[in-house]
C-alpha cells in the first residue's frame, strides 16, 4: 500500500512544471487539491509531530520550577474539588486563569497523578495545532505546505522541549494559533462559522492566559487588515455575536473568582496584567531584558529550521491571491507578538512560542514554492539546516559530559561548514520533487535521536532538578507518618515535593514569591512562622526539607542537636531523633 502511495506521489510530481519566475504551476487537468491532499501528506503531518510531541512525556520527573507549581495546583483541584480558585500548596494562587489546571486535572483523573498526565495537555494541544495547520492548508489547496509547516513546528527542537513541560504557553499557542487560523479561513472563505470558531477559541485562550490572549489575537488580526488595506474587514473583529460568545465563555470565571476571593480584581487585573507589562508587578519574580531580547530567541526557537529564514530575504512571491493573503497574515502574526513582547518589561525565553506556527507556515509556503525548480537558495538552506541537526546530535550525545573546549568548538564549526556545503550540493542533485520532499523530512528525522538523548540527560539530573528523591526519602523512613515541612524555599527548590508526597507541605518562614498572595490572603496551616513550627515540633516528630545552602541557618534556628540528615544533591532532609 505504501509503495503504491509513493509511486503515485512520484508520478504526480512529474506533472508539475515551473514558471519563468520560479513559482510552481500545475499541469492542465491536475489541480493542487488532487496532488496535495493525498493520504501520504496527511500521515506525515500526523505521525511525525506525534512522535516529537508525545515521545518521552514520562521520561523524567517533574522539575522544581513552574512545572511543579502547575502540576500541584491541578492535583489539589482534583483532591479538594475546588475548581474556581486555584490553590497552590493549600493557599490561593490567582496569577493565571484555570483552564490549564482544569485540563491537567482531567488528564490526572484518567491517568493518575503522573508527569505523563500533567504534560499530556501541552503535548496534545501542540499536536492539535499541527493538525490544524495541515487542515487549513489543504482546504486552501496547498497540503504540501501544510505538511511542511506541521512537521517544522513539531520538530523545531526548542518547541518539542517546551511541549514536554507543564507550562501555559503550549496551550496558549495552540488556542491562539487555532483562533487565528479560523479568522484567516473565515476571511478567505467568507465563512460565518469560522469567525464564530475564532471567537470561541479566543475565549478559551483568555480562560487559559488572560487578557494577553486578546491583545495578541486582536493585534495580529488588526495588523493584517492594515497590511491588506481592508477597511471592511474590521467588522470581523467586532462582530456582535462573536463578542457575545467571547464574553459568555470567558467572563463567567472572572466574575466568580472576584466574588469568591478577596483582592482578586486588584491582584489579577492590575498587578498581573498592567503592572507586569510595565515592569512594576510585585513581587518582581520575572526576567528583564533589552528591547531586542526576543530576536535571537525567535531564531533559536526554530532550530534546526532557522536557516530557511534566508528564503524570506528574497521571496519568490506568491502569484496565487490566497497564498499572498496567507503570507501577509503570517507576517502580521509574527510581527505583532514580537513588538508586543519586546515592549513588555516582563520577559521569558519561551514567550515567542506563539509566533512559531505563523513563521513555520510562512516558511513552508515559501520553501514548497521552490521545490520544483533548481533553487540554489533552497539547497543552501537545506544544507545548513541538516548540518544544524547533525551538530545538535553531537552536542546531545555529549550532554552531561565535560563542556566543549575551544579546539572542539573550532573542529565542530569546520565540520558544520563542510557538511552544509556538501548538503547543499546533495540537495541540488536531487532530480524529483518527491526526493526533495523526503530530504526536507530527513531534517526532522535527524532530530528524533536528539530529543531522546536530551530527555535522557534531563532524567540524569533529576536529583538536582526535582524533589522526587526527597519525597522517597521521607516516604521510606521508618516513621513515614512524621509531619513534613519545607524551610523557606518553595519554587525552584521544593515545588514538586507536595506533588510527590500527595499532600500539601507547610512552609516555615516562607521566602516564596509564588505563595506570597496566598500566605497573606489565607495562610491557614501552610505558611508558618519559626515560632509556630517550634511549637508544633514539641508535639510530634517532624521532617524538614532544607536547601543545602540554608542548612546552617536552619540549625541555628532549631538547635544542632537531635537531628539526623539525609542528602540528595543540594537538598537535605532533617529528621528529628524522636
Amino acid at each position: 500500500m505504501l509503495r503504491k502511495l509513493f509511486s503515485r506521489a512520484v508520478s504526480a510530481s512529474q506533472r508539475w512544471r515551473t514558471r519563468s519566475d520560479g513559482t510552481l504551476a500545475v499541469a492542465p487537468g491536475l489541480g493542487m487539491e488532487l496532488v496535495g491532499s493525498g493520504t501520504l501528506y496527511a500521515l506525515v503531518a500526523l505521525l511525525v509531530p506525534a512522535f516529537f510531541l508525545l515521545y518521552g512525556l514520562n521520561a523524567f520527573p517533574l522539575r522544581d520550577n513552574n512545572e511543579g507549581l502547575y502540576a500541584e495546583i491541578a492535583r489539589e483541584m482534583l483532591a479538594t474539588g475546588q475548581y474556581i480558585i486555584p490553590h497552590l500548596n493549600g493557599v490561593p494562587y490567582i496569577e493565571k486563569p484555570p483552564l490549564l489546571y482544569w485540563l491537567i486535572a482531567l488528564s490526572m483523573s484518567v491517568f493518575g497523578p503522573t508527569p505523563f498526565a500533567a504534560r499530556l495537555v501541552s503535548a496534545v494541544s501542540m499536536l492539535a495545532l499541527c493538525g490544524g495547520l495541515f487542515v487549513f492548508c489543504r482546504r486552501h489547496g496547498n497540503a504540501r505546505a501544510g505538511c511542511c509547516a506541521s512537521v517544522a513546528v513539531a520538530s523545531a527542537f526548542p518547541v518539542a522541549l517546551v511541549a514536554h513541560v507543564v507550562l501555559f504557553d503550549p496551550l496558549l499557542t495552540a488556542l491562539l494559533g487555532g483562533a487565528l487560523l479560523c479568522f484567516l479561513h473565515g476571511y478567505l472563505a467568507r465563512s460565518r462559522k469560522a469567525h464564530l470558531a475564532y471567537f470561541f477559541l479566543l475565549a478559551l485562550a483568555v480562560l487559559e492566559k488572560g487578557g494577553v490572549a486578546l491583545m495578541l489575537a486582536w493585534g495580529s488580526a488588526g495588523v493584517f487588515l492594515l497590511f491588506m488595506h481592508d477597511r471592511s474587514g474590521w467588522r470581523y473583529l467586532f462582530d456582535r455575536t462573536g463578542l457575545a460568545l467571547l464574553l459568555l465563555v470567558a467572563a463567567w470565571w472572572h466574575v466568580a473568582a472576584a466574588w469568591q476571593q478577596d483582592g482578586f480584581s486588584r491582584f489579577y487585573f492590575v498587578n498581573e496584567h498592567l503592572l507586569r507589562f510595565l515592569g512594576q508587578r510585585l513581587p518582581d519574580d520575572y526576567h528583564h531584558g533589552p528591547i531586542w531580547f526576543y530576536l535571537p530567541r525567535l531564531l533559536f526557537m526554530l532550530l534546526p529550521w532557522t536557516p530557511f529564514l534566508l528564503l524570506l530575504v528574497r521571496p519568490i512571491g506568491a502569484p496565487d491571491p490566497a497564498n499572498r493573503t496567507i503570507v501577509r497574515f503570517c507576517q502580521a502574526a509574527v510581527l505583532f507578538p514580537l513588538v508586543f513582547f519586546s515592549l513588555s518589561q516582563a520577559k521569558a525565553d519561551y514567550y515567542m512560542l506563539v509566533s512559531v506556527p505563523a513563521l513555520a507556515l510562512w516558511l513552508a509556503v515559501e520553501a514548497t514554492g521552490r521545490l520544483a525548480g533548481s533553487d540554489r537558495g533552497l539547497a543552501l538552506c537545506w544544507g545548513m539546516s541538516a548540518a544544524f541537526a547533525v551538530v545538535m546530535l553531537v552536542a546531545a550525545s555529549r550532554a552531561g559530559q565535560h563542556e566543549l573546549g575551544l579546539v572542539e568548538v573550532a573542529m565542530l564549526s569546520l565540520a558544520y561548514a563542510a557538511f552544509a556545503t556538501v548538503g547543499a550540493r546533495l540537495f541540488r542533485s536531487l532530480q524529483s520533487l518527491h526526493a526533495r520532499e523526503l530530504a526536507l523530512l530527513g531534517v526532522a528525522v535527524l532530530g528524533a535521536p536528539v530529543l531522546a538523548l536530551v530527555l535522557r540527560a534531563v532524567d540524569a539530573r533529576a536529583g538536582r532538578d526535582s524533589s522526587i528523591y526527597v519525597a522517597r526519602i521521607i516516604l521510606e523512613h521508618p516513621q513515614p507518618e512524621r509531619a513534613v515541612f519545607i524551610y523557606r524555599d518553595f519554587e525552584d527548590v521544593f515545588s514538586t515535593l507536595p506533588f510527590y508526597l500527595g499532600r500539601t507541605v507547610p512552609v516555615i518562614d516562607s521566602a516564596s514569591r509564588d505563595l506570597q498572595f496566598g500566605c497573606r490572603a489565607a495562610p491557614a496551616a501552610t505558611c508558618l512562622s519559626p515560632g509556630e513550627f517550634l511549637r508544633l515540633r514539641e508535639k510530634q516528630p517532624v521532617a524538614v526539607a532544607v536547601k543545602a545552602s540554608r542548612a546552617n541557618e536552619f540549625l541555628a534556628l532549631v538547635g544542632e542537636r537531635g537531628w539526623q540528615a539525609e542528602w540528595v544533591a543540594d537538598k537535605i532532609v532533617f529528621f528529628d531523633s524522636r
